[in-house]
C-alpha cells in the first residue's frame, strides 16, 4: 500500500485524487502530503474510498 499504488488505481478506475478528497472532507493539502509521506492510516482510508466509489 503505496501511494504509487493508489494512482495506479485511481488511472484504472478512471478517476482524479480530487475525486477522493472530495469524499473524504480533508484538505487536498494535508491529503496528499500524507500519503506521499506514507502515513498507512491515510493511505488505508484512501482505498476503503476508493472502493466505495
Amino acid at each position: 500500500m503505496t501511494f504509487q499504488n493508489l494512482k495506479l488505481e485511481l488511472i484504472k478506475k478512471n478517476k482524479k485524487f480530487i475525486d477522493l478528497v472530495r469524499v473524504d472532507g480533508r484538505s487536498w493539502q494535508y491529503l496528499h502530503k500524507s500519503c506521499s509521506e506514507g502515513n498507512k492510516k491515510v493511505l488505508s482510508k484512501m482505498f476503503e474510498l476508493l472502493e466505495k466509489i
